[in-house]
């Protein structure tokens, strides 16, 4: 079979793993080390790298490998999903201090958050399985990203800026879009037949686009911050860190993922599996397929439209003016990363659809809705979760296929890599409040959850409508 397209990077790292996964990492961690000797001795840099170190391994990398490695069988995978969330809940009842004193050795936020996201991934196990195993390397990347971040934050002198810890999070995020990304498109190249070092240049190529995305995400959320910061002045220097910081951590995640990939030895149990998945979805998404025909869909687009217009009037939008450049930027960053105008559509309807029902949620409940800064932070992850499944419905599209197709097609390919970005998204706002201290996390990473489910459950009626309008069939 002919190969895939795979560029200067992806080949580079498919075919130099160990130098070039190697040079980075080592770069990152003298960045680091760089960071904490501008800061001085009695600075606080080490106790932010120890913190973020503990926090991310015990929230990000712990329950992504546990769910990655259950066993296939479901007469063993229940027995050990039951096990695993009985200890979790032992040791977020024992570093409560439900047994004794409260430790301080252990913290609290990231031990629950691992449990929270591996009984998350473990319950979406039959569609995650295969581009976790794949992918299982990439929280570790991402955390040698994030050290070298921290360095980075430290040698700008912004290491205690109030966007510091969002902007961790988001890098955090990118890393593990990107990565995942490699994950996904290796996957499905494998089973179409290429080898596994073609593959994966392939899939390190492919993911240069939502690597991209990412970058342009973060730096929209620098500007929209230090706007606000500095009352309407551009600081440049916020959007230097945060743009540099999703550098740092895509790209490590980029070249160590696919290195990874190229050089392991794989079964034809990963076509198996990625055969079987599809398989499943196709049966799975039957009941949806059957509630959405294309003049559903349409008339549904019309009524959200309709209750958007009503939630809008009833509660307002707060700081209409930032969102609108938001999404504005939004759409211009999925243009530029994608080449694709419906895709960044698709993108901006998702984000505003979202927001704006998450302020009719928040207010119909009388919860305080988080500051725009905030709220800026948890929209700038939706977006890069949203962006799994409308480059999957880009990707989709094919005049011969009606829309019901077309969004099945999509949902199939972006559904597992929406999920698995989502959830380890949330576990990095906590990574980044532990680390940083930050007395907003917990809220924003409220915030985010209900957008990017408001997002979910908008996206198959959204994609219906929109391919029922754009193809012939």
């Amino acid at each position: 079979m002919s190969g895939a397209p795979s560029g200067f990077l992806g080949k580079l790292s498919a075919e130099r793993p160990v130098i070039l996964s190697g040079v980075l990492g080592l770069g990152l961690v003298v960045l680091a080390v760089l960071g904490a000797r501008q800061m001085g001795p009695t600075a606080d840099t080490n106790t932010f790298l120890i913190r973020f170190s503990i926090s991310a391994l015990i929230a990000g990398f712990v329950p992504v490998a546990l769910a990655a490695f259950a066993p296939r069988r479901r007469l063993f995978r229940i027995p050990y999903v039951i096990v695993l969330a009985l200890l979790g809940a032992l040791c977020c009842a024992y570093v409560f201090g439900f047994f004794g004193d409260q430790t301080d050795i252990v913290p609290s936020l990231p031990v629950c958050a691992a449990l929270g996201l591996f009984l998350f991934l473990s319950a979406l196990h039959p569609i995650t399985r295969n581009v976790l195993r794949l992918g299982v390397v990439v929280p570790l990347s991402i955390i040698i990203g994030g050290v070298g971040a921290i360095g980075f934050f430290a040698l700008l002198d912004v290491l205690t800026a109030p966007f510091a810890a969002p902007a961790l999070a988001i890098g955090l995020a990118g890393g593990m879009c990107v990565g995942m990304s490699v994950a996904a498109e290796f996957a499905q190249l494998y089973a179409k037949g290429l080898s596994a070092r073609n593959a994966a240049a392939s899939a390190g190529h492919a993911a240069l686009a939502p690597a991209w995305f990412c970058f342009l995400a973060a730096t929209s959320y620098g500007l929209v911050v230090s706007l606000q910061l500095n009352v309407g002045a551009i600081d440049w220097q916020i959007i230097f860190a945060v743009a540099g910081t999703s550098i740092l951590i895509s790209v490590m995640s980029l070249v160590s993922t696919t290195g990874l990939l190229a050089v392991l030895r794989h079964s034809e149990q990963v076509a198996v599996d990625e055969n079987q998945r599809r398989q499943r979805f196709v049966e799975s998404w039957r009941p949806m397929r059957r509630l959405l025909p294309s003049s559903t869909a349409l008339a549904a687009s019309a009524i959200i439209g309709v209750l958007v217009v009503i939630a809008a009037f009833e509660t307002g939008i707060a700081n209409p003016l930032s969102l609108i450049l938001f999404i504005g930027m939004m759409m211009v960053a999925s243009g530029a990363a994608f080449v694709s105008v419906r895709t960044s559509l698709l993108i901006a309807l998702m984000l505003f659809i979202s927001t704006t029902f998450a302020g009719f949620v928040y207010s119909a409940f009388g919860f305080e809705i988080p500051t725009l800064a905030d709220r800026t932070a948890g929209l700038t992850l939706a977006a890069i979760g949203f962006t799994q499944i409308t480059v999957s419905w880009r990707n989709a599209g094919d005049i011969w296929r009606n829309a019901r197709d077309v969004a099945q097609n999509a949902m199939c390919d972006g559904l597992r890599r929406f999920v698995v970005v989502i959830g380890t998204s949330a576990a990095a706002l906590i990574v980044a409040t532990e680390a940083f201290s930050w007395d907003a996390g917990l809220s924003t990473a409220s915030y985010f959850a209900v957008v990017a489910g408001i997002g979910l459950f908008m996206s198959p009626v959204l994609m219906v409508a929109m391919s029922a309008q754009l193809q012939k069939y």
